[in-house]
């Protein structure tokens, strides 16, 4: 009993901490699209994630879906945020910023050869562990990085030269979809999505 007593306090303290900073975010007057876009994207996530709360409405997907689909030269960083949050709600949609930049005469460079995915994560989706799958080794230490839905580091750790399966825990990580990226000496190897359940 006390230890439920202790969980809901805790989760009625994220609540009220939750409600406060989004009073605070509602407070800001924003009048460039940048600002506007930070706010809105805050404001959808401290109703959602900030709360615990699983779902979204169709208008917080819609707000989201309006950010995410706009050229980040011209959105700024929440455009990003939003994709990373509209992603939870549909992960297969890819945002073309070379197509949503064109028109306002920014010019997205690209790769001429993009490398080819040379990385995977097993079981995907993932509960208590998980293994990264090289499907060539490394030259020099690398690196793999998980990242959250608004793009904060959650879990690094070292990719020797001499694996190609490097089983890790992701028992602390809380059920959510996450981003990562294996990289070397060259820069990015791979990157892809994990899923982790519960």
């Amino acid at each position: 009993m006390e230890r439920n007593g202790a969980a809901r306090e805790g989760s009625a303290a994220k609540l009220l901490a939750a409600d406060g900073v989004k009073a605070a975010n509602s407070g800001i007057a924003a009048s460039e699209l940048i600002e506007t876009n930070a706010k809105t994207v805050n404001d959808v996530y401290l109703a959602t994630i900030g709360k615990d709360v699983d779902e979204f409405t169709a208008t917080q997907a819609s707000e989201l879906f309006d950010i995410a689909d706009q050229c980040p030269m011209l959105g700024g960083n929440a455009v990003f945020k939003a994709r990373s949050l509209y992603w939870l709600i549909d992960d297969t949609y890819d945002f073309d910023d070379a197509s949503l930049c064109l028109p306002y005469g920014i010019v997205v460079k690209r790769l001429l050869n993009q490398h080819n995915n040379t990385v995977s994560v097993v079981p995907n989706p993932a509960t208590d562990e998980a293994t990264l799958v090289l499907t060539r080794t490394l030259e020099q230490t690398g690196a793999f990085v998980l990242y959250d839905a608004l793009g904060a580091e959650i879990l690094r750790f070292v990719v020797p030269t001499d694996q190609f399966r490097i089983p890790f825990s992701t028992a602390a990580l809380v059920p959510a979809l996450y981003h990562y990226q294996v990289r070397g000496s060259a820069g990015i190897v791979g990157e892809g999505k994990l899923a982790i359940i519960r």
